[in-house]
């Protein structure tokens, strides 16, 4: 009993436990271009003319408007993936703690039934609230397509999500 009490303990802090950089690269943009491969980073810098951002490998990029297809903002966080895993991993969790109360080892087959019955579910749930933390997590989407008046109209709308962290520092040995 007192593994299983740990274990949601410990379950529960590490799930709720947050870093303490909040507002350093809250929205990941994603910018498709007819001319460049597709590039997610950090906006840094949006004007008139275009928007420059900072890849994930710290190269500070500028995008023309006619260069630029669309541009997707969304907030960094849970994802998919990561919901499903963390479900199931707690499904086995809690079966893992059912298993542990079976102290004789008797009722094996049935332990492992309820585990991955568990597992599953936790699968299935943890699916759920992916889907919806992806759906939620989109925050704007600009469908450009080169056209200078449509970015003119809406390249306000991206402000918000500039990132006012100073640029990453890199240094080559």
């Amino acid at each position: 009993m007192k593994f299983l009490i740990m274990l949601i303990c410990f379950c529960s802090l590490s799930i709720l436990g947050k870093a303490q950089t909040q507002n350093v690269g809250d929205y990941v943009l994603k910018v498709i271009s007819n001319k460049y491969k597709t590039t997610k980073g950090q906006l840094k810098k949006v004007t008139p003319e275009g928007i420059g951002i900072e890849d994930f490998k710290g190269n500070y990029i500028i995008f023309r408007t006619s260069e630029i297809v669309k541009i997707k903002v969304k907030r960094r966080g849970l994802t998919l993936g990561r919901a499903v895993s963390a479900g199931t991993l707690a499904g086995v969790g809690i079966g893992a703690g059912v298993w542990s109360l079976d102290e004789n080892g008797q009722n094996t087959a049935d332990m492992f039934k309820l585990t991955a019955a568990l597992a599953v579910t936790g699968a299935v749930i943890g699916t759920a609230v992916g889907g919806i933390a992806e759906l939620s997590s989109r925050k704007l989407t600009l469908s450009v397509q080169g056209n200078q008046e449509y970015f003119n109209k809406n390249y306000q709308r991206l402000n918000k999500y500039v990132n006012n962290a100073p640029e990453t520092l890199h240094v080559n040995n």
